[in-house]
């Protein structure tokens, strides 16, 4: 892939939702510049948004529709060599970016940065959000009239690792505990043990079930410090130092696709809106600026 070619896929949604704080914080991200030095640095850019083609359709079409058109932006990106970059209004867009990335024939492990645990299912989430089964829907556990219909194949448990979490329900910590899915705090973020094991692949041991497979990276931007990262629609206290979050990336190769997902300028001023898009942007050439 030619590294210095950048599909950015717009993706306005929250869940199937348009009208939110955090569906049109994905469209924001672009119009408040976090692609403005882009090409001055010499990349070639191009940006498209995914649209909705039939409004007013039920909850799980809808979402579906958006799924699959993710999945064939991604799918496109890279048969024309280009890196998927895809800012979301939401985690649910996973389903489709993962899907993508399977069409063209990679086995996948996967990086989740998220203060929250996105592994609820219909009967263990308090809320009932689809967003908080983002993750769950992924690895096949939650939400099959989504990620069937959007033809994803389940990503395996021992090949995730959710980084930065610490806004869990407790149906979500019996569930990370019982499957043994790899689970850093944030304190240990950054530290040698989770070097080591973004390194070696999810499975924490080399040669386990993440080695040697194509990364999908995913970011939500509450995973992230919110000194940091301030304009998410969803804060959460005691996160990551973005700094922490740049050294798991040098342990990473270069992802196959990224999402930034989830930023809100609702509720913040143009000081905490500007530190929230410069640090996308740090996020972003800790891959692009890779010689």
């Amino acid at each position: 892939m030619q590294a210095r070619a950048v599909e950015v896929i717009v993706v306005p949604f929250d869940v199937e939702r348009d009208d939110t704080p955090s569906a049109r914080g994905a469209c924001e991200l672009v119009s408040r510049g976090l692609l403005a030095e882009l090409e001055p640095r010499g990349f070639d850019v191009h940006v498209s948004e995914i649209p909705l083609r039939r409004p007013g359709a039920r909850k799980a079409e809808a979402v579906a529709e958006i799924g699959r058109s993710v999945a064939r932006a991604v799918a496109v990106a890279h048969a024309e060599r280009r890196f998927p970059l895809v800012l979301s209004g939401g985690c649910l867009v996973a389903v489709g970016v993962v899907t993508g990335l399977q069409r063209t024939g990679r086995e996948l492990r996967v990086v989740w940065i998220d203060a929250h645990g996105d592994f609820n299912t219909p009967e263990s989430t308090p809320s009932g959000y689809w967003d908080g089964m983002a993750l769950a829907a992924v690895c096949g556990r939650s939400l099959p009239e989504v990620y069937k219909s959007v033809e994803l194949r389940p990503i395996h448990f021992r090949s995730v690792v959710h980084l930065a979490g610490r806004c869990f329900d407790p149906p979500e910590v019996e569930d990370f505990e019982r499957l043994q899915l790899s689970v850093i705090p944030p304190a240990e973020v950054g530290s040698e043990a989770c070097l080591r094991l973004l390194a070696d692949g999810a499975a924490g041991a080399p040669g386990g079930a993440g080695a040697g497979r194509d990364l999908y990276l995913h970011v939500d931007l509450d995973g992230i410090d919110p000194r940091d990262a301030p304009a998410v629609r969803y804060p959460c206290a005691d996160g990551p130092p973005l700094d922490a979050v740049l050294a798991c990336f040098a342990a990473l190769k270069l992802p196959a696709a990224m999402t930034l997902s989830t930023a809100c300028f609702d509720d913040v001023d143009e000081q905490q809106a500007s530190r929230t898009v410069d640090t996308c942007r740090r996020l972003i050439d800790a891959f692009l600026l890779r010689d």
